[in-house]
């Protein structure tokens, strides 16, 4: 038997096993965000959903929440599952049904203080990406927050990176959500028996004796990468591994995050992108290009030409709600240019070619390395948070297609949402954006230490599309048509 994303059950695993269905061993991928974990390195991620609950008659319920949700999270498997360790198994245990699973271990509720803008909103999620994830249960817990401007109130999500990345996350929104006067079908948990911890054993080294022999994939994939690599046209538009100086966006850092969050208009994007001949992807890191410029000026830094690092989905139509299938690709953010419309070209350059890199390589190889060092990416990280001098990039981002409108929870309209991600040493400063109903929602999470005004950093990315958009010479249209 398998699940959506053609992952085995014991079963497949320990094939004539006396064992019931219900338990998976964790993808390589996924082990990896469980293991990064330590108790200064948070590897959850925030959803947040505003709401406006106008039509509802009355502020949503933390009583309503409790009552209704468990209705429905037979759609999410991972919702009811919990980490399961077996003996000499640790570095990628198993998924297993809680059977002691009660939501109201996941939800409660905290009210922000007047007057409840983005600050006030930005200072409560800052205290839950830190908030870390009880391992005895299922890795996801929902946060009711009251005393919101206007009457609004907002759902925030802690979900462990284990459980899903970017698509699956908002997968898992899109799923829960309809569209106006639409209804989301109930889905029930299904039962599922316990798995003993010998068959689990058991199942796990038939596995392992099957990994031995599949080294060779492995190094075939290895091959196949660095030749590709070799071959890519414009090779020398994208940065190497390793030869990224150092910036105050990687400073020594400790257990602490800072939130921020804005919006900016996605149709800005999209007439940058036209203008300059790129793509909104590189448009975007075009004007994220001349935030981080400012920003390191006013540090008094020289801006140089820092380098992102993005996921690239292995397949964007999939329906997946949860697991991890991405793999990242390295770009330059042309902040050494002081041309606005030549950054965002230039940008836009280096982006194009290395996601086309990324297409060529293949995703094959990230999921077997991955599945054979998952313990090795905690240690890696240790060397490299706060001592080489050479870092892989200076700032972590995502960009990922939401939905054109609004979306609804019964008579409760989800009026915006935001994507938080990782801050992780040494590039601990995170910047999702998700399209949103005409928008780019923005969420920054940072170390204070990498970024100690995070809210002022996203209005330079605002600025940066003005600036863009008049030197590209849109900057009316742009204008009348807001």
């Amino acid at each position: 038997m398998t699940n959506a994303r053609n992952t085995p059950d014991v079963t497949e695993l320990f094939a004539g096993a006396d064992a019931g269905s219900g338990a998976e061993r964790m993808t390589g991928p996924d082990a990896l965000m469980l293991n990064m974990e330590t108790p200064s390195n948070p590897m959850h991620t925030l959803k947040v959903a505003v709401l406006d609950t106008s039509r509802h008659g009355r502020p949503l319920s933390l009583a309503e929440i409790a009552d209704v949700l468990p209705r429905y999270l037979g759609m999410f498997p991972r919702a009811t599952q919990r980490v399961r360790w077996v003996p000499g198994c640790s570095a990628r245990p198993f998924w297993v049904q809680d059977n002691g699973f009660d939501v109201s271990d996941h939800i409660d509720e905290v009210w922000v203080g007047a007057p409840g803008g983005r600050t006030e909103l930005d200072a409560v999620l800052s205290e839950l990406a830190v908030a870390q994830l009880d391992r005895n249960r299922p890795l996801w817990a929902l946060t009711l927050v009251h005393g919101l401007d206007g009457g609004r109130q907002a759902v925030v999500v802690r979900v462990h990176h284990a459980v899903a990345d970017g698509l699956a996350a908002l997968n898992t929104f899109m799923a829960a959500t309809a569209e106006p006067g639409d209804r989301v079908p109930p889905a029930p948990v299904p039962e599922a028996l316990e798995q003993d911890a010998r068959t689990l054993t058991k199942a796990a080294r038939a596995e392992s004796r099957r990994l031995v022999r599949r080294l060779p994939s492995v190094v075939s994939a290895a091959r196949h990468a660095v030749a590709a690599r070799r071959k890519a046209s414009n090779g020398e538009l994208i940065p190497k591994p390793l030869t990224v100086r150092r910036t105050s966006f990687n400073a020594r850092s400790g257990a602490n995050r800072v939130c921020a969050s804005a919006d900016i208009a996605l149709a800005d994007i999209q007439r940058i992108a036209l203008a300059a001949g790129t793509t909104v992807n590189g448009a975007l890191h075009g004007v994220i290009a001349g935030a981080i410029r400012d920003e390191l000026i006013a540090r008094g830094e020289e801006p140089g030409t820092p380098v992102t690092i993005f996921g690239v989905c292995k397949d964007l139509g999939s329906n997946r709600v949860h697991g991890n299938e991405i793999a990242t690709a390295m770009a330059y953010l042309r902040s050494d240019l002081a041309d606005p419309v030549e950054r965002i070209v230039a940008t836009g350059e280096s982006c194009a070619a290395t996601v086309a890199c990324r297409r060529d390589v293949g995703f094959d190889l990230t999921e077997k390395l991955a599945t054979y060092t998952g313990r090795l990416g905690p240690f890696f990280r240790g060397l490299a948070a706060n001592r080489a001098p050479l870092v892989m990039n200076n700032i972590t981002t995502a960009n990922m297609p939401g939905p054109r409108t609004t979306r609804w929870i019964g008579d409760i309209e989800v009026v915006d949402w935001i994507s938080f991600a990782l801050a992780i040493a040494p590039a601990d400063v995170n910047l999702t954006t998700y399209s949103y109903a005409g928008r780019l929602s923005m969420g920054l999470i940072a170390t204070p230490e990498s970024m100690p005004d995070p809210a002022g950093f996203l209005r330079r990315v605002v600025r940066a599309v003005d600036e863009a958009t008049d030197a590209l010479g849109i900057g009316e249209m742009a204008r009348e048509a807001s």
